[in-house]
C-alpha cells in the first residue's frame, strides 16, 4: 500500500480536507463522492508541483455511538438486520459491539480500510478520535478562548431537546442527521368557555380578519392548566410534548375535535364570537392542533370553508393586483380541494408577497405588513392576549432515541452565542473573501450567518470533551468539529506529550506563537501549524451549508487570525443508487467495501464524480459502471498495442486532441468540474479513438497515452499506478496542437455520420457514394467571414470570391445568424487528407470516389460547404 506521508518542505503547501466520518456502522457506495472528489483534487494538486496534506480522523462525539450500541445490546431485530445482512458483520462479533468505544474501533477499522482500498490519499499517521485526550484538551483550549472573547454564555433559551434523552439535541443526534430548525410563532388566546383556545400563528396581525376557528374532528383534544399562571388552555394532545416542554402545565379534562365543533369562541382583539368548524387539513401534531381562519388571506382556510359551502371573508390587507388575496389566487391555480398539493405553493406564494408589498386596511391603515406582524405580536403580548411559542419548524425529526423533538424552555443552558453582532461581521468578512465551489454556496453561508443565535453547546449524555465551565456536561458534536482541522497539524507528533502537559499556555504557544517553546518537539508543532494552515480546500455536503460549514467558518475567524481563515470550500452532491434514494426501507444500500470487490476502486471513483454537475446527485447504475470498465478495458488495449509514437496525419490529429484539451484542464480542476473533464478526456476522447484505430493498421500513440495517463490518475490511480504512472508526476505541458487538423477530421467524422443516418432512413445498401470537396473559393469566404462577420461587402469585392456572387448571397442566407459564430474551421487540403486517411470506414460503406466540386458537373456538388460536405448516395 503506497504512503501519503506529507512533512513540510521547500515545496508550495496544500492543505485540504473532507468531513470526518462517524464510525457508527460502516460506509456505503454514497459515502464514497465527497472524499473522491477531495482525493482527486488533491492528487491533481501534486501533479501540479504541490506539497499536499490529506488527513482523515474520526467523529465519536454525541449519542448515536451510545445509541447503536445500546440497540444491539437490546437485540434490535432492525439494526441487527442491517448489520448483519447489509453490512456483513459477522454475528458473534456484535456481542463486543455493546460497548461504544469498542464499536467505534471496530467500525473505524472497516471504514480505514475502505478508504485504503479507495486508494485515498490520506496521511493515516495524523488520524485520531474524538474521544482521545489529546484532543479533547485541544477543545478544552479552543473553548477556553471562545469564553474568553465573550462568545460561550448562559442563560434561559429555547432549545432543541429530547425529552427520551431528556438532554439537547442537534443534527448529529437525530435519525437522517437532520439539524432542528427552531422557529418562533405566536400563540393567541381565544376566549371559550372556562378558559381559551390556543392558535399558534406565523401571522399575527391577520387576527382581525378571522372569521371562524379549525379543529379536526377525530382528533383528541385536552385542556390544561398553566400552574403559573392559572389560567386553562385548550389544545391538542398530539402536541403536549412540545407544549409542556415550554410551560409547566397539568391536564384537567380530555375531549375530542367533535365536543368542539360547532361551538363558538371569542376574538380577543375584538367584541365578536365566531365558529368553531371542522377541516381535514388541521394537523393535531403541530402548533396546537387548533388553526385560526383568515380566509381572505389564507387559501387553506378558503378552500376549507368552499368546501363546507361557505365563503365568509374579512379583507384586511391591500394587495396591488388583487381583490380577495386567498380568492383570487385559489382561483387562479385551479385549486380543487384541500387535499390539492398546489395549495402549499399558493400558501407561500401569497404569504411573502403580502410580506413584501402588502399593506394593512384595518388596525394601523397603511402600515406594511412587515411592520405590522411585529407591532401586532408585541401589542397582542402586552395586552396578555397572547405569547411567544416556539416549534420545530422541519417537524417532525425524530432522534436516535426515537422520539420526537421538541422546544424546551431551558434554564442555566450553555450556548455559543452566534448571534454575536461582531462575531458575525467578522464572519462575513471571510466568506466574503473565501472561495466557494460552487459560487452559490457564498450567499447561503452568508444567510445562515444572519439568522443564526444562540446555540446550545453542551449535553448531559454522550461520548464528547467534558465541558470545561460544567464537567458534568459535554461539548456537543457540531460544537467539537468546526476548527479540528488545525489539530491534524500536529496530530502525529503531540501523541509524544502526555495529556496533563496540554494545557492553555501550550497550545496557545502552538497556535499564536504566544510564550516559549517548552522543548524543540513543542517548537516543531508550531512550525508545522504555521507550514500547512490555512486550509486550502474544505469538502463537504450540502447538508452541513446551514450547520457544520457555518460553524466551521464562525469558529475559525473567532479563535484564529485572519491569515489563518479558511481559503476555500467546495460542495457536492449525493449519491443515488439505480436513479433512487438509498434507504434501508428499500433494501439498496450498498456497502463501500463489498462495491469496491464487485466492481474496483477505480470504476467506483470515476461513477460518483463524474455522472453530475458538482450540487447535483450523481447516479450509481450498473449500466454507467458496466460502460466505464468497457472503455476503460478499451484504453488499456490501445495503451498495450501502442509500441511507439508515429508522425502521420491519423497520429497528429490525437495528438492535437489531447493537448487542446489540456489549455482547459486547469479550469476543470479548478472549478471541480470533474463531469466535464470525463466527457471530454474519458468519453470522448473514447470515442475518438475508437475512430483512430479503425483507420491505422496499428495504433502508434505511445507517448500521447502516456500523457493522457497522467491526467487521468486522479480518477484511475490503480489503473495508472499498474502503468508506471507516479502520484506526483508534472501534468502534461500544454504544447502546439493544430486546430485545423482538429477542425478537419471532425467534418469528415460528422460527414461519415450523414452518410450514416441517410443509409439508416433508407434501408438500402449504398452501391456507390460521391463525395464533393467543396471549393477552395469558399473556404476563404468563411474563414473572412469568421474573421468580420459583419463585413460582408468585402466579400463581393475579393478576387477569387467576386465571380461568385449569387451563390456567396445563397450561402449567407442559408447560414442567417450563424456567420457570427463560426467554428474553427478545416483547411482543403488537411480536409482531403484528413478523408483519404479515413477511406477504411467510409469504403465498408460502399464504393467511394471522391471529386472536387470545381470538376463537378452535379448540382448537389455546390451545396457543399467547408464545414458541410456534400454527397450522393448512389
Amino acid at each position: 500500500m503506497q504512503s501519503y506521508e506529507s512533512n513540510p518542505d521547500e515545496r508550495s503547501k496544500f492543505f485540504i480536507t473532507a468531513a470526518f466520518p462517524y464510525p457508527n456502522s460502516p460506509q456505503h457506495i454514497g459515502h464514497a463522492r465527497t472524499y473522491s472528489m477531495a482525493d482527486i483534487y488533491a492528487r491533481y494538486m501534486r501533479h501540479r508541483g504541490k506539497n499536499v496534506l490529506f488527513p482523515m480522523a474520526f467523529h465519536v462525539t454525541g449519542t448515536p455511538i451510545i445509541a447503536m450500541a445500546g440497540k444491539i445490546k437490546d437485540g434490535d431485530k432492525d439494526t441487527i438486520d442491517v448489520l448483519t445482512n447489509i453490512y456483513g458483520v459477522p454475528k458473534e462479533k456484535l456481542e463486543e459491539l455493546t460497548e461504544p468505544r469498542a464499536l467505534v474501533l471496530y467500525f473505524a477499522k472497516e471504514i480505514e480500510e475502505g478508504m485504503k482500498e479507495m486508494h485515498f490519499s490520506i496521511d493515516w499517521r495524523r488520524k485520531f478520535y474524538t474521544f482521545d485526550e489529546h484532543f479533547q484538551k485541544f477543545i478544552t483550549w479552543q473553548f477556553l478562548k471562545l469564553k474568553e472573547k465573550g462568545y460561550i454564555v448562559k442563560g434561559s433559551h429555547p432549545v432543541a431537546w429530547s425529552l427520551k434523552l431528556n438532554s439537547a439535541v442537534g443534527a448529529h443526534d437525530t435519525k437522517g442527521d437532520v439539524d432542528p430548525e427552531i422557529e418562533e410563532v405566536t400563540a393567541i388566546k381565544f376566549p371559550y368557555g372556562d378558559g381559551y383556545l390556543l392558535a399558534t400563528t406565523y401571522r399575527p396581525e391577520t387576527v382581525f380578519g378571522i372569521t371562524n376557528m379549525w379543529v379536526k374532528p377525530e382528533a383528541a383534544y385536552i385542556k390544561v392548566k398553566d400552574k403559573e399562571s392559572g389560567e386553562l388552555y385548550y389544545i391538542s394532545e398530539g402536541t403536549l410534548s412540545n407544549f409542556s416542554a415550554q410551560r409547566d402545565v397539568e391536564i384537567v379534562g380530555k375531549l375530542s375535535g367533535k365536543d368542539l365543533v360547532g361551538k363558538m369562541a371569542k376574538i380577543p382583539v375584538e367584541d365578536r364570537e365566531v365558529p368553531i368548524y371542522e377541516a381535514s387539513f388541521v394537523d393535531e401534531n403541530e402548533g396546537t392542533g387548533i388553526v385560526m381562519s383568515v380566509p381572505a388571506h389564507a387559501p387553506f382556510d378558503y378552500v376549507a370553508l368552499r368546501d363546507l359551502g361557505k365563503e365568509e371573508v374579512i379583507k384586511i390587507i391591500e394587495l396591488e393586483g388583487y381583490d380577495i388575496p386567498a380568492k383570487d389566487i385559489v382561483e387562479k391555480m385551479d385549486i380543487e380541494n384541500q387535499q390539492d398539493s398546489k395549495l402549499e405553493q399558493a400558501t407561500k406564494k401569497l404569504y411573502k408577497e403580502e410580506n413584501m408589498k402588502g399593506k394593512m386596511l384595518v388596525w394601523k391603515p397603511g402600515m406594511p405588513v412587515s411592520k405590522a406582524k411585529e407591532e401586532v405580536k408585541k401589542w397582542l403580548i402586552e395586552e396578555g392576549n397572547a405569547f411567544s411559542y416556539y416549534v420545530i419548524a422541519n417537524g417532525p425529526v425524530i432522534t436516535r432515541a426515537g422520539d420526537k423533538v421538541v422546544v424546551k424552555l431551558v434554564k442555566d443552558q450553555w450556548f455559543i452565542d452566534y448571534g454575536n453582532k461582531g462575531w458575525k461581521e467578522l464572519a462575513y468578512k471571510c466568506i466574503d473573501g473565501i472561495r466557494t465551489i460552487p459560487e452559490s454556496v457564498k450567499q447561503e453561508l452568508r444567510n445562515t450567518v444572519t439568522w443564526l443565535e444562540r446555540k446550545a453547546c453542551t449535553r448531559t449524555r454522550g461520548l464528547g470533551t467534558p465541558f470545561p465551565f460544567d464537567k458534568k456536561q459535554v461539548i456537543e458534536s457540531l460544537s467539537d468539529s468546526t476548527i479540528y482541522p488545525a489539530f491534524y497539524t500536529i496530530a502525529h507528533k503531540i501523541r509524544e506529550f502526555s495529556a496533563e502537559e496540554l494545557d492553555e499556555a501550550f497550545f496557545d504557544y502552538v497556535f499564536y506563537g504566544k510564550g516559549e517553546a517548552r522543548n524543540d518537539l513543542h517548537k516543531e508543532l508550531r512550525e508545522e501549524f504555521l507550514y500547512w494552515y490555512p486550509v486550502d480546500s474544505r469538502h463537504s455536503g450540502p447538508d452541513l451549508i446551514r450547520n457544520h460549514l457555518t460553524f466551521y467558518i464562525m469558529n475559525h475567524v473567532a479563535i484564529f487570525p485572519e491569515e489563518h481563515w479558511p481559503k476555500q470550500i467546495a460542495v457536492n452532491g449525493f449519491v443515488m443508487m439505480e436513479g433512487k434514494k438509498m434507504s434501508k426501507s428499500m433494501g439498496n444500500i450498498l456497502p463501500l467495501r463489498d462495491a469496491i470487490r464487485k466492481y474496483g476502486a477505480d470504476t467506483i471513483r470515476f461513477n460518483v464524480v463524474s455522472g453530475a454537475d458538482l450540487l447535483q446527485d450523481s447516479d450509481f447504475n450498473r449500466t454507467s459502471v458496466e460502460g466505464i470498465k468497457q472503455r476503460m478495458a478499451y484504453f488499456s488495449s490501445i495503451i498495450e498495442k501502442s509500441k511507439e509514437q508515429g508522425s502521420g496525419i491519423a497520429e497528429r490529429w490525437v495528438n492535437s486532441l489531447l493537448n487542446k484539451r489540456l489549455e482547459l484542464l486547469d479550469s476543470y480542476i479548478d472549478g471541480l468540474n470533474f463531469r466535464e473533464l470525463a466527457k471530454q478526456f474519458f468519453y470522448d476522447f473514447y470515442n475518438e479513438l475508437k475512430w483512430y484505430e479503425s483507420i491505422v493498421e496499428e495504433p502508434a500513440i505511445k507517448d500521447t497515452m502516456a500523457n493522457w495517463l497522467v491526467v487521468m490518475e486522479p480518477f484511475f490511480p490503480e489503473f495508472a499506478s499498474s502503468q508506471g504512472v507516479a502520484m506526483e508526476e508534472e501534468l502534461p505541458e500544454k504544447t502546439n496542437y493544430d486546430d485545423s487538423l482538429v477542425a478537419s477530421m471532425a467534418v469528415v467524422r460528422e460527414l461519415y455520420a450523414d452518410i450514416i443516418k441517410v443509409l439508416q432512413r433508407t434501408d438500402k445498401k449504398a452501391g456507390s457514394i460521391k463525395l464533393f470537396i467543396p471549393a477552395q473559393w469558399k473556404y476563404k469566404a468563411f474563414e473572412m467571414l469568421k474573421e468580420n462577420p459583419k463585413n460582408i461587402k468585402a466579400l463581393y469585392d475579393k478576387e477569387g470570391i467576386a465571380e461568385h456572387k449569387e451563390e456567396l448571397a445563397a450561402i449567407i442566407k442559408r447560414l442567417k445568424g450563424k456567420i457570427y459564430s463560426i467554428p474553427e474551421l478545416p483547411t482543403r487540403e488537411l480536409f482531403k487528407e484528413c478523408l483519404a486517411v479515413s477511406m477504411p470506414n467510409f469504403s465498408k460503406l460502399a464504393n467511394i470516389s471522391i471529386v472536387e466540386e470545381e470538376e463537378s458537373s452535379e448540382e448537389k456538388a455546390k451545396a457543399g460547404l467547408p464545414l458541410k460536405p456534400a454527397f450522393i448516395v448512389e
